[in-house]
């Protein structure tokens, strides 16, 4: 009879352990398929995404649909360089919590349009100006936009950056100013980029502006 017992306790014994084994497999394939998915979609949406576009200085480049109130249908029958600045409006329209703008120039009553648009849905808007000397830019100032501009009195020096922040995670930079002259009659360029290393310095260099100009 003990002999049976023993027997029988080590049939169980042996029967835990393969099923103890069993669930560690199981559990260790798990941990795999779900270590693989966050890794594959943490890919997906973190993807480095970057994009060059040109201004050629040919003020005969534009066409009808650029006064479109639809970004996307009038993108998809354009050829022209308003079709940048739709580009542009579209990526101002992505925002969602943030957009951090520094300028010299930001006269454009399209993308003025695109970041007053922004504020009413909610997004944090922040302004950086070298000079405070436009209508347009007073009119964000009134409906409550946020502006630092570089005191004249203090350093005669030019505010000459152009970038936007959208969200801290993407950045518009290059030699382009916000204005129809610009992105009419001049040869310009902007980067888009989510690159991480680039778009925090740069959150670095808007907050040391933000504090160093005056309201």
């Amino acid at each position: 009879m003990i002999i049976i017992f023993l027997h029988r306790c080590l049939l169980l014994f042996i029967m835990s352990i393969r099923v103890g084994i069993a669930r560690l497999l199981v559990n260790v394939a798990v941990g795999c398929c779900s270590a693989a998915l966050t890794y594959v979609m943490y890919t997906y949406f973190n993807k480095e995404q970057n994009e060059v576009l040109f201004f050629y200085g040919n003020n005969s480049t534009s066409c009808s649909s650029s006064n479109s109130d639809n970004t996307i249908n009038a993108l998809n029958h354009c050829n022209c360089m308003d079709c940048n600045v739709l580009k542009i409006i579209s990526w101002i329209d992505g925002a969602k919590k943030t957009l951090d703008i520094c300028l010299y120039v930001f006269n454009h009553e399209m993308l003025l349009k695109a970041v007053i648009n922004a504020h009413k849905r909610g997004v944090c808007v922040r302004l950086i100006l070298n000079e405070d000397n436009s209508r347009l830019t007073w009119n964000l100032g009134c409906i409550g936009i946020p502006k630092r501009v570089k005191n004249p009195e203090l350093n005669s020096n030019l505010m000459h950056h152009k970038f936007t922040i959208i969200d801290n995670k993407r950045i518009i930079l290059g030699s382009l100013n916000w204005s129809q002259n610009a992105t009419r009659s001049n040869w310009e360029n902007i980067f888009i980029t989510n690159e991480c290393e680039i778009v925090n310095t740069f959150k670095q260099e808007f907050q040391r502006l933000w504090l160093e100009f005056n309201d």
